[in-house]
């Protein structure tokens, strides 16, 4: 298979920003290597004060089209920790993290055009269908225009099919897969810090070939459009500037065709 460094192929590259607290903005420096981000709802972390800054951080970006990430209420552990609610809890914390952030990013006229799990409920919704299936209505209950932007897995796809959501799969170079080309959760010893000449070689494989080297060893093909620059990586920058650097265009999710979803509203 051909490797070419100006291949047509346009890719999404995504960016976590709002998650901290005060006046800095971290993420800032990122800005640049991406096209679509997703900002904290402030649940697992980021306050409004910071959340706001990040959203006008963004304004100098033209290209930049704005997403929400929501995840479990969970601040002490960064929504990482296993938290379990109901459904009716699930949708209601959704539609409150999706209000507030709508309501910062109107007053510098943005939409949130699309919406990110993070953390616990990341993982979780890609193999649990009553908890993608929740998720998923509760955004369509927000707007029925919204992407939702996941790993791929059979679960999303059904429960994608079934709603009639836009689904963006993304592909990740920052975490490990399994042979079944699903994600292994992030271990701090062996993600945490995370050699530049791996994720290059990782994010050439997912530009050029679409495909991972699983952590078992044969490779995996990936369906994706979108790929996740990490953000809270001591090498973060020099990373997005690499994978950055592989790609002809990058293509925002906003410019995503939406007509195969509005049947009915034809």
């Amino acid at each position: 298979m051909q490797t070419d460094p100006f291949i047509s192929r346009q890719i999404d590259l995504n960016l976590d920003i709002g998650q901290g607290i005060g006046q800095q903005v971290l993420e800032k420096d990122l800005l640049p290597y991406a096209t679509s981000v997703n900002v904290s709802t402030g649940a697992h972390s980021g306050d409004p004060s910071y959340i706001d800054q990040s959203i006008k951080a963004c304004k100098q970006y033209e290209t930049i089209m704005l997403g929400g990430l929501i995840s479990y209420p969970d601040v002490l552990g960064f929504g990482l920790r296993k938290i379990q609610l109901s459904n009716d809890e699930l949708r209601a914390s959704i539609l409150m993290q999706l209000g507030g952030l709508a309501a910062l990013a109107k007053s510098y006229n943005y939409e949130i055009n699309h919406v990110r799990a993070h953390g616990y409920l990341y993982h979780q919704m890609v193999s649990n269908y009553s908890i993608a299936e929740t998720v998923v209505k509760a955004i369509q209950e927000f707007s029925k225009w919204i992407i939702l932007l996941s790993p791929h897995s059979s679960v999303i796809q059904e429960v994608g099919s079934w709603t009639s959501i836009r689904v963006a799969y993304e592909a990740r170079f920052d975490l490990r897969y399994r042979n079944d080309g699903s994600l292994i959760s992030f271990d701090l010893e062996k993600d945490g810090d995370l050699d530049i000449d791996l994720a290059t070689q990782r994010a050439r494989d997912l530009v050029y070939k679409s495909s991972v080297k699983t952590e078992e060893g044969p490779e995996h093909e990936l369906k994706f459009e979108s790929i996740h620059l990490p953000s809270r990586l001591k090498n973060s920058l020099d990373i997005a500037k690499l994978v950055r650097s592989m790609i002809l265009k990058p293509l925002p999710l906003k410019t995503i065709d939406y007509e195969p979803y509005l049947a009915e509203f034809l």
